[in-house]
């Protein structure tokens, strides 16, 4: 009943303390879907863009009185007139059908009104304010799925004794051992928090010597030198309890299979190679940096593809079912999470 009230009372405040996906209120990121309107006075752009209205309308005009004088003129003439003025001046006649066809592209007509298009609308400027600020779209993000995870944590060390009765502790390293862990999420499902699977692997590496088997030699240290691996590799499923984008707080829970694949190397070359199955489980929470900054969350999300930067606590249980080769360990872990 405790970890129930417990668990309430983290999402409320999870909730209370989330803010909303946004960019920051300033120019040019400014969300605003409206028409271009209200050209700033004294810009270049705004030169740019009445200068490109003005040449449209003497084309226009220019366009029209073409016209009527070439409905004058007897068809048999047009062909050599339109031939003459080409000749005469090539380029202007080229700026002309150029200015024509651009001019074609730029402007359009909505509700009775000739809007202009700016060179910028191609970037995603939508509207200019008066005071000259721009105002730009905002991409549309995408659907966030993914996550990878970084830890480093401790871990009990594996109860490995040889058949002359020496441990995995007399030969290598005594007491919690470090080791490296990743794992990568994938969460298709997003309703009532988000479900998904998880794979991942870890690293644990211990150097140390060998022993005499004679017992006189007992406290003699060999000239050979071994080295340890152990890669438990996982595969499960996991729950966040995340409702919102910048949730503060995200509590998590995970569980599945594994297998420890481990590996002795001696230094002449001679190694063991052998591995055990097994399963785990595991809880622990998010704490989101990202909500701590608006201005940092947008910069990770437009600039790098980052949703969320977690920092990330974990408490994980491995058994493994093998009494020769136990691996069974209490894992307690920090590091980092980031959805992607």
């Amino acid at each position: 009943m405790k970890l129930i009230i417990l668990v309430i009372l983290t999402l409320m405040t999870s909730l209370a303390w989330s803010q909303e996906e946004g960019a920051p209120q300033e120019a040019p990121f400014i969300q605003e879907d409206n028409e271009f309107q209200d050209y700033p006075v004294n810009t270049q752009d705004a030169a740019d863009a009445l200068a490109i209205e003005k040449e449209i309308q003497n084309s226009n005009e220019k366009s029209a009185v073409q016209e009527q004088t070439q409905s004058s003129v007897p068809i048999e003439q047009s062909d050599s007139l339109l031939e003459a003025n080409i000749q005469k001046s090539p380029a202007k006649a080229a700026r002309s059908v150029n200015r024509k066809k651009s001019d074609n592209r730029r402007r359009y007509t909505k509700d009775g009104v000739d809007y202009i298009e700016h060179p910028l609308a191609k970037k995603g400027l939508i509207s200019i304010r008066k005071d000259g600020s721009y105002v730009y779209k905002i991409r549309k993000e995408a659907k966030y799925t993914q996550s990878g995870i970084f830890r480093v944590g401790m871990m009990d060390p594996p109860r490995i004794t040889a058949k002359d009765g020496t441990t995995y502790e007399d030969m290598y390293k005594p007491g919690s051992q470090a080791a490296l862990f990743f794992d990568f999420e994938w969460q298709p499902f997003q309703f009532i928090g988000k479900w998904g699977v998880q794979a991942g692997m870890g690293l644990l590496m211990a150097s140390g010597s060998g022993r005499y088997e004679d017992p006189v030699l007992a406290d003699e240290t060999p000239n050979e030198a071994y080295n340890f691996f152990a890669i438990p590799l996982n595969v499960g499923l996991v729950y966040r309890m995340q409702w919102v984008d910048r949730q503060w707080i995200a509590p998590f829970v995970s569980a599945g299979g594994t297998y420890v694949g481990l590996l002795e190397a001696r230094d002449d070359g001679e190694m063991t190679v052998a591995g055990v199955p097994g399963a785990y489980g595991a809880g622990g929470v998010l704490l989101n940096i990202s909500a701590l900054s608006r201005d940092t969350a947008f910069t990770l999300s437009s600039e790098y593809g980052i949703k969320n930067l977690w920092v990330s606590l974990e408490y994980r249980y491995l058994k493994t079912f093998n009494d020769e080769l136990n691996f069974s360990s209490n894992i307690i872990g920090a590091g980092v999470a980031v959805d992607y």
